[in-house]
């Protein structure tokens, strides 16, 4: 479509410059009780909504393409086209229909993206939508911000280019914006980035945004102005210029997308590398924190954790899961709050939290003038039941309440006279919207109960004043009546025309009466007939003004909310660590990781609700002299169950919560890295052992000797050699160089040997025993001391199904390598430097050539020396 904007109709003019504002947006056009589509955005919907495209009319002299979606149905519209990574501008009818001489005014209230969500419809209650924003730096740095709309929260940091991909897999942002004149292998290299999967298994959308909008100095002023400060000092981010530049094109698209400025950002955070405890994405990804390997939300460690009671308290958990500080304050706060409310507080508590609205989010969208009715009367409720919380915190905590619950008990009174005015200005049961009327409560404006009055008293009146009419006039048939058409209106039958009074005047003329109205009728029409119009755009009006009124309790709601959440939070690690016997960890400043009694929770709940087995727990020590575990065993024996365990164990004790084992006590730790698994990267055209040693060699990099490795089965992509060779040298690096903490499974044997000269590292085994059941094996999943014995792989193929001639071929096949193996073998020290090359042999020419002394040597003898030379260097 390609006409003059003036040869195309009104309408179709309005609607092309709306959508020239958004060119890279889907339009929703608002006509009526339908969202209308045109042209290119009416054939890119139909094919992703499979919704009918249709033609209607034409303009410009060519068809109309369109497709539309209703209105009162448009969320679930909304959420399919936002979960496939499109953003929605939503265009309304602003105008008043009644006095618009051609389409009435139209404007675009907001746009709808897939990190700028804030409708409870759209957004899962248990996550956050964010944006982020990326900002190349002078040199190889970048700055970074990003934010969730509905936290109020800005964050900035500052990395190097080739940690942009832990940063975006750590935050996990629906959208990334970047500059449209950034350098092509940047652009490259950021599409690659958003497009691989998060452990949520969502994408990022990857958004160019105008290269002015990344100002350091705007930025700056932005922040300032949201913060209401003079200066970033107290943040100690003056100085993060690039972040400043990020935070510029954040706040901007961010408004831009709302419709409106963000007057509720009222907080910043600076997030450093060094202050989290590193978790790459094949971490998360690896023990399964919040997504399974196939994607679904349970059964994970975050499914397990998770019983709050409201949305807020869930995405404060998951935060809680997924940030952990290397600093410990935070995480020994949390145990004490989660100690007092083990005492029985936390079952009080959670009656009062049971059933709150989530304030977080209506407290954002109070901000965005977006709030819903219902969600305010929800809002109502809720501020009644904080302050019974904040009683009865105060009342459980004794004279020596935990700082971090003190805190919260003190954020939990609601601000004064906004749950009064809430409960007067709104309806009990108000209607969804409030253009559909009845949101504000009776008694609450004189003017507004008027004009429902004159809706609702409308009968009464008629009834009355025909009653009256009748007396006055003696006209015992009078009627007074209503028809759309006409209005309201007095009959008479033509018998009766003479007792008819002078103020009545003529209205219609029918065969056998006569239609009458009089100046009283007549000014009761009018108020009826606009009360309905009128007492809507009252409630609207009203509505506005008490959105108004709450502007000035953003910030104490916001800061209720987030004490809301973190006690949610906490009661449900309470009530988890008394329902699944989870014991306190503790804190040493040396180095350490020593488990008690330790178990994987998700696997021992699994095993409770299926089987009703019991767990076998394990004990681990780490310390400064032993830093790494052999594990040898057979497959299915739990080798990989024990090493995530050990994982899982370390990051709860980190987040502050108690831990599935008999006793912890843990040293300091900054990363914990994992290699399990593997599969093709097909896309980037990269093999599955590819995939595994670039995995590896991430973590050789990156390991210190505060981290905790997880290798499992590395080397099994190649060849018997080069996968032994290749695992012998990694765990060598990660025991001499990394000093790590590690775990590392292999079922190479001769790396069993590697502890007789690695002294910090011992074998250790998952037991089996053969015999009992058809697959003739048992596993015991107990670690011992020592290597394993054997693998029992061709145990686990007959318990997978494997057809018993391959097994007993695979028998005779294996009996046939080891007898061979045994006659063969030359020992060979894996774990041994390798050797100095070899010096050089000097060749017989040279050799020769060095004896020669020329200035001894006559003519004669000269000429014979040179024979011998030239013999000496033909031959072969």
């Amino acid at each position: 479509m390609t006409a003059p904007l003036d040869r195309h109709t009104p309408m179709m003019q309005q609607y092309l410059a709306l959508k020239a504002g958004h060119p890279d947006t889907l339009l929703f056009y608002r006509m009526g009780d339908f969202y209308e589509m045109f042209y290119a955005d009416a054939e890119k919907a139909a094919r992703l909504l499979d919704i009918t495209l249709t033609q209607r009319g034409q303009s410009a002299g060519e068809p109309v393409i369109m497709a539309g979606v209703p209105f009162h149905s448009v969320e679930s519209y909304l959420a399919r086209l936002i979960k496939l990574g499109e953003s929605v501008a939503i265009c309304e009818q602003v105008g008043d229909v009644a006095t618009a001489k051609g389409p009435v005014e139209r404007k675009v209230v907001r746009v709808v993206t897939p990190g700028t969500l804030t409708d409870t419809e759209l957004l899962s209650d248990k996550t956050e939508a964010l944006v982020m924003a990326v900002h190349p730096g002078a040199r190889t740095g970048l700055g970074l911000a990003w934010l969730s709309v509905t936290q109020g929260i800005v964050f900035l940091a500052q990395c190097a280019s080739d940690e942009l991909a832990d940063w975006i897999a750590r935050v996990g942002p629906g959208e990334v914006l970047y500059s449209a004149e950034v350098t092509p292998a940047f652009e490259k290299s950021l599409q690659q980035i958003s497009a691989q999967p998060l452990p949520s298994g969502a994408r990022c959308v990857a958004v160019v945004r105008p290269a002015w909008a990344f100002d350091a100095g705007l930025g700056e002023r932005k922040l300032l102005e949201q913060l209401q400060a003079a200066s970033l000092g107290a943040w100690d981010a003056q100085d993060l210029k690039d972040a400043h530049a990020a935070a510029a094109a954040l706040l901007a698209y961010a408004e831009h997308t709302q419709g409106r400025a963000l007057t509720h950002i009222r907080s910043l955070q600076v997030a450093r590398s060094g202050e989290l405890i590193d978790l790459p994405v094949n971490t998360r990804r690896n023990l399964e924190l919040t997504h399974t390997l196939r994607g679904e939300t349970s059964p994970t460690l975050f499914s397990l954790l998770d019983t709050c009671h409201t949305g807020m308290g869930s995405r404060a958990l998951r935060h809680w899961l997924l940030s952990p500080r290397r600093e410990r304050t935070e995480a020994r706060e949390r145990l004490a709050a989660i100690d007092r409310l083990r005492g029985g507080l936390w079952q009080t508590l959670r009656v009062e939290l049971k059933g709150s609205s989530d304030v977080e989010r209506i407290t954002a969208r109070t901000a965005l003038r977006q709030v819903r009715p219902r969600e305010l009367v929800g809002l109502t409720a809720t501020l009644g039941r904080s302050l019974q919380l904040s009683k009865a915190l105060a009342t459980g905590l004794g004279a020596t309440p935990p700082a971090l619950l003190q805190r919260i008990a003190a954020d939990l009174t609601p601000p004064a006279g906004c749950a009064e005015l809430l409960a007067q200005a709104i309806a009990p049961e108000p209607a969804a919207l409030v253009r559909d009327g009845g949101v504000i409560a009776d008694g609450f404006d004189a003017e507004l109960d008027e004009l429902r009055a004159i809706q609702t008293n409308c009968d009464g009146f008629l009834i009355d004043l025909e009653t009256r009419e009748r007396a006055r006039t003696g006209i015992a048939n009078l009627r007074v009546q209503f028809n759309k058409v006409h209005g309201f209106y007095i009959e008479v039958t033509q018998g009766q025309l003479d007792k008819v009074p002078d103020d009545y005047r003529r209205r219609q003329t029918l065969k056998n009466a006569e239609r009458f109205i009089t100046p009283e009728l007549k000014a009761f029409e009018d108020k009826a007939l606009s009360a309905q119009d009128r007492a809507l755009a009252r409630e609207k009006y009203l509505y506005e003004l008490l959105l108004d009124e709450m502007q000035s309790w953003i910030d104490p709601l916001t800061k209720l909310a987030r004490a809301m959440a973190a006690l949610d939070a906490l009661c449900a690690l309470a009530e988890r660590s008394l329902t699944l016997n989870w014991a306190e960890p503790t804190f040493a400043p040396e180095p350490c990781i020593e488990i008690r009694g330790g178990r994987h929770p998700v696997v021992e709940a699994r095993l409770n609700e299926t089987t009703g087995g019991s767990f076998i727990a394990n004990d681990t020590v780490l310390g400064g002299k032993q830093r790494m575990q052999v594990i040898t065993g057979p497959n299915m024996g739990g080798k990989s169950t024990y090493m995530r365990q050990v994982a899982v164990i370390v990051l709860l004790a980190s987040m502050g919560s108690y831990v599935p084992a008999a006793s912890c006590r843990l040293g300091p730790i900054d990363a914990i890295h994992t290699r399990i698994g593997a599969a093709d990267d097909l896309a980037n055209a990269q093999s599955t052992f590819m995939v595994e040693m670039t995995e590896a060699a991430q973590i050789l990099h990156a390991a210190t000797p505060e981290s905790l490795v997880l290798m499992d089965e590395i080397g099994r992509g190649t060849s018997t050699f080069d996968g032994l060779a290749l695992a012998g040298g990694i765990a060598a690096h990660l025991h001499d160089k990394a000093r790590c903490f590690t775990l590392f499974a292999t079922h190479y044997f001769e790396l069993t040997e590697f502890p007789a000269t690695h002294h910090g590292a011992v074998n250790v085994h998952v037991s089996a025993v053969e015999g009992g059941g058809k697959s003739g094996i048992v596993f015991l999943h107990q670690i011992e001391p020592g290597p394993a014995s054997r693998s029992y792989g061709i145990q686990v193929a007959r318990l997978a199904g494997v057809p018993g001639a391959v097994v007993q071929h695979a028998k005779h096949a294996l009996a046939a390598l080891e007898a061979h193996s045994e006659s063969s073998r030359v020992q060979v020290d894996l774990f041994a430097p390798p050797p100095a090359p070899p010096e050089p042999e000097t060749p017989p020419v040279l050799a020769a050539l060095a004896t020669i002394d020329p200035d001894a040597l006559s003519p004669r003898e000269a000429l014979d020396q040179l024979y011998a030379l030239k013999k000496l260097a033909t031959k072969p």
